[in-house]
C-alpha cells in the first residue's frame, strides 16, 4: 500500500479513531431522540414533580390563611361575647335592683321579677337576632378550633 507524499500513518489513524468516535456520537444521539418512551417518562416525572410542589404551597397557603381568619373570627367573637355578657351582667343588676324595689314598695317581688326577666330575655334575644353574624362566627371559630384540635391529637396517636 502506498501512502500520498508528507502523509503520516499514525496521523491518518488518528483521525479515523476520531471520525470513528463522533459518528458514535452521533448515532447514540440520534437513538436518544427516537427513544420515545424515555423521554415521556423524564416528561411525566418532570412534570409530577412540579404539581407536587404546587400542591405542598397551595396547601402551605391555605393552612396559612385559615389559621388567619380563625383568629380574626376567635377574636371577634370574643369582643361580641364580652359585649353580650356586659349586657346580660347590666340586665341581671337590672332585674335584682327591680325585684328589690319592688319588694320594698309593693310586697309583689314575684310578679316584678317575672316581669323584669322576661324583659331581660327579650332584649338578649333581640340583641342575638339583631347582630346574629358574631354568634354563627363565634360557633363557627369554636367548631374550627374544635376541629383542628382532633386532628393534632388524632396526628399524636398515628406518630
Amino acid at each position: 500500500m502506498s501512502m500520498p507524499a508528507g502523509s503520516d500513518p499514525e496521523q491518518t489513524r488518528r483521525d479515523i479513531q476520531q471520525t470513528r468516535a463522533d459518528l458514535g456520537d452521533t448515532v447514540a444521539a440520534l437513538a436518544a431522540k427516537t427513544d420515545v418512551k424515555n423521554r415521556f417518562r423524564a416528561k411525566a416525572s418532570t412534570a409530577a414533580s412540579e404539581l407536587r410542589q404546587r400542591v405542598t404551597q397551595a396547601s402551605r397557603s391555605a393552612k396559612s390563611t385559615a389559621t388567619q381568619m380563625t383568629r380574626t373570627m376567635s377574636q371577634k367573637s370574643s369582643q361580641r361575647a364580652k359585649s353580650v355578657k356586659r349586657t346580660a351582667q347590666d340586665t341581671t343588676t337590672a332585674v335584682r335592683e327591680s325585684a328589690i324595689a319592688g319588694t320594698q314598695t309593693t310586697g309583689k317581688a314575684g310578679s316584678t321579677l317575672v316581669t323584669s326577666a322576661r324583659a331581660a330575655s327579650t332584649r338578649i334575644g333581640s340583641s342575638i337576632r339583631a347582630k346574629p353574624a358574631p354568634v354563627l362566627v363565634a360557633t363557627g371559630a369554636a367548631a374550627s378550633l374544635a376541629v383542628m384540635a382532633y386532628r393534632r391529637r388524632r396526628l399524636r396517636c398515628l406518630r
